[in-house]
Formats: structure tokens, C-alpha cells, sequence
């Protein structure tokens, strides 16, 4: 009954969560199910066990042309999905745009291998667009198996807004990429992304949805890291729902929701 309860819960509540609004303000949806690198493995004792795809792929992305007015604020997004957990940055004419003060790749010593699937999504955002923005950008996601990367040219349109417009000094908290979704076998560790911008620097902090809202704190089982992602130790069943990353500064804050399912390993047993 145990093992069905689950089978159920990563076949029926997972690609609901995917399909949420994942930072409290987003309305567009994506109709994939996410399930497509899931596979349900039976051994002789009918034991479910997730067995991860190599590969990583881009599911959404900006398209391949913008044409914005001058002084205009937009965000470009784009969401991938592979195993063991994707990591997304941004390029312009095929130079790398560094979007935070720790957008490097950052984890802890003696982690677990990490063999499960993973949805990570990024924003790329452009204040107070002007000539200097406009070029080709790039979306460009990897995991340590594949890399997968789309293209996007932005362009100026003819405006009538005055060439002297002026831009806001300082701007809010922002997280540029997150985990939208995490499938690991138990007993492994697993780096929950959480990646921020901000003028001043915003603070990043970790809640449990199913803890009341309560603040994660560094312990023998957690740790948030300086880049704001958070490591989970020894994942366990109890492990089991969403985690909230709240990043905030005196211009704002932003909110980013992660689902994380500990899933069965697989038995030595044939």
C-alpha cells in the first residue's frame, strides 16, 4: 500500500507542480508533464525504483527575435530539464553575461552522486534597454552529460520617447535561476538552486511549505551556501514537498518554489 501511495504521488501530484505559477507573479504555463526522463523500474519484489536519462533539453525559451521600444525593462526566460541538475547561464554575441555577484557554480565537498532529474528555470533581466543591448543572446543550459543552447535577437524598435529618459538607480531583489523541480534517490545529496540579483545585494533565506513557513536553518542535514543555493543531505522520504527561496533587499523581494521527491533506489536484488 506504501509503495503504491508513492508510485501515485510522483505520477499524479509531480506534473501538477510543474505546471504551477512557481514564483507567485508568472501566469504562463507549460503543458509538458516533465515525466518524460522518469522511468518506473519493477524488480522481482514489485518494488518501484527511478532510473534516470542521460541528457539535459531547453522546454521554453524566448523565441528567435524581440523587438523592444528604447528605455523599455524586459525579462527573457527559459526553463531546462535533464539529470543530474542543469544549470542555465546567458550570453550576448557569445560572451557570457554574469547576472550575480556568485553566478559561478558552487557546492560542498564530499556530496553524494547525483543521479536524479531536475527542472531549473532563468530569467534574464534588461533595465532601461538601449542600443547597447541589442545583439544575439543566448539561452545555454548543461548537465554533466549534454549541453543545449537557443538563440534570440533583440532589436530597438522606431520610438517617439525622448533620447534623455533617465533610469532608476538601485533594483530589487531577483532570482535569475531556481529549481523548479528535483527527483533524487534517497540517500543522496542534492544543491537546490537559488541564484540572486539585486542593487544592494538581496538576502536569500530558505522556508518548508509543510513546517509552516518556517526558516531553514544550517544543521548536519542543511545548508544554504553563499551563492543562495541549498544543500539537502542524505535525502530521505521525509524530505518529501516544496521548499520555498525567498530573496529580499529595501527595493523589493521575490519568491521562487522548488518540489522535491525522494525517490526509491534501486535494488541490489535481481
Amino acid at each position: 500500500m506504501f509503495i503504491a501511495f508513492r508510485l501515485l504521488t510522483v505520477l499524479v501530484l509531480l506534473p501538477f507542480v510543474l505546471t504551477w505559477p512557481l514564483d507567485f507573479t508568472e501566469v504562463k504555463r507549460t503543458s509538458a508533464s516533465g515525466l518524460n526522463n522518469l522511468k518506473i523500474r519493477r524488480n522481482s519484489e514489485q518494488e518501484e525504483h527511478f532510473v534516470p536519462k542521460p541528457g539535459v533539453r531547453l522546454l521554453g525559451t524566448p523565441g528567435s527575435s524581440l523587438f523592444v521600444e528604447p528605455y523599455e525593462s524586459i525579462t527573457l526566460e527559459c526553463e531546462a530539464e535533464g539529470n543530474s541538475s542543469p544549470t542555465i547561464y546567458w550570453l550576448k554575441d557569445g560572451r557570457r553575461i554574469n547576472q550575480g555577484a556568485e553566478d559561478g557554480v558552487e557546492s560542498i565537498d564530499n556530496m553524494r552522486v547525483r543521479e536524479g532529474f531536475s527542472r531549473t528555470r532563468s530569467r534574464l533581466y534588461l533595465d532601461c534597454v538601449s542600443a547597447k543591448d541589442e545583439g544575439l543572446y543566448s539561452c545555454a543550459s548543461e548537465s554533466p552529460h549534454q549541453r543545449a543552447s537557443e538563440k534570440t535577437g533583440l532589436k530597438l524598435t522606431e520610438s517617439d520617447r525622448a533620447s534623455g529618459a533617465t533610469c532608476r538607480l538601485g533594483t530589487p531583489a531577483r532570482i535569475y535561476m531556481w529549481t523548479r523541480a528535483r527527483i533524487e534517490v534517497q540517500g543522496n545529496d542534492i544543491q537546490l538552486f537559488c541564484r540572486s540579483s539585486g542593487n544592494p545585494r538581496p538576502q536569500v533565506v530558505w522556508m518548508r511549505e509543510n513546517k509552516d513557513g518556517e526558516r531553514i536553518q544550517n544543521s548536519q542535514k542543511y545548508k544554504v551556501l553563499e551563492n543562495g543555493d541549498l544543500v539537502i543531505r542524505n535525502l530521505s522520504w521525509g524530505d518529501l514537498g516544496g521548499y520555498t527561496c525567498m530573496a529580499q533587499n529595501i527595493h523589493g523581494n521575490a519568491k521562487t518554489f522548488t518540489f522535491v521527491y525522494p525517490a526509491a533506489p534501486e535494488s541490489d536484488s535481481k
